[in-house]
């Protein structure tokens, strides 16, 4: 529960700048600062996971994806986030966020002494990834320790398929520890994956409320 105050207490700060702020443009910086503050500590707290957890602490464990595969709008309609594949996205692995689960310490080693002394070398047939718009974050799930080392010597890029997840934005909302629909406040089977991944959500999805003057 400790996980969904700190939701909370997030979105009441974003949501007293939107109602306290005048100006559009300090909205939108005020919900700029906390995307970026919270992408960096939530990339880097993934990352350094191996290190403080025992021996193939996630061999063998499915980590879903950020967002939910799949919603209903208000008929009940199945719609898949991946219908709205925007093109391939160059993912600079120094700048964007990217959530990556390195879990085995050999490869680990071996990908930091490559990387360390090497240029980062994007390999289409092992480095897989997805990149979400407009929450830009950029989900690995294959090639994870070489791209684990390029993110901590902030080296290369890699191509990733982009898709537009705001058509989840009317239809899915989060409390910081689950998925809801949004038409029956009925819970999806898979939990949020990281609160902050749920405030990221729900900041991004009140930004482009603002954009939109849809609030």
């Amino acid at each position: 529960m400790e996980r969904a105050y700190e939701f909370k207490y997030a979105l009441e700060f974003a949501h007293q700048a939107v109602e306290n702020e005048k100006m559009k443009e300090d909205k939108i910086l005020i919900l700029d600062f906390m995307l970026d503050v919270i992408k960096e500590d939530l990339k880097y707290d993934f990352l350094t996971n191996i290190f403080y957890r025992e021996e193939y602490f996630d061999r063998g464990i499915r980590i879903p994806p950020p967002f939910p595969y799949s919603y209903y709008d208000e008929t009940e309609k199945k719609i898949s986030i991946f219908e709205r594949k925007i093109g391939i996205k160059n993912v600079d692995l120094a700048k964007e966020c990217v959530l990556v689960f390195p879990w085995h310490r050999g490869r680990m080693r071996e990908s930091i002494k490559n990387i360390g002394s090497n240029e980062f070398r994007y390999d289409k047939y092992n480095h897989k990834a997805f990149y979400f718009s407009p929450v830009n974050i950029c989900f690995i799930y294959n090639g994870k320790h070489s791209i684990t080392a390029g993110v901590g010597f902030k080296k290369g890029c890699i191509e990733a398929p982009e898709y537009d997840v705001t058509g989840l934005f009317k239809h899915v909302y989060t409390d910081g520890v689950y998925w809801y629909n949004s038409h029956n406040n009925q819970k999806f089977e898979d939990e949020l994956l990281d609160f902050r991944i749920g405030i990221i959500y729900e900041l991004s999805k009140l930004k482009y409320q603002i954009e939109k003057g849809l609030e």
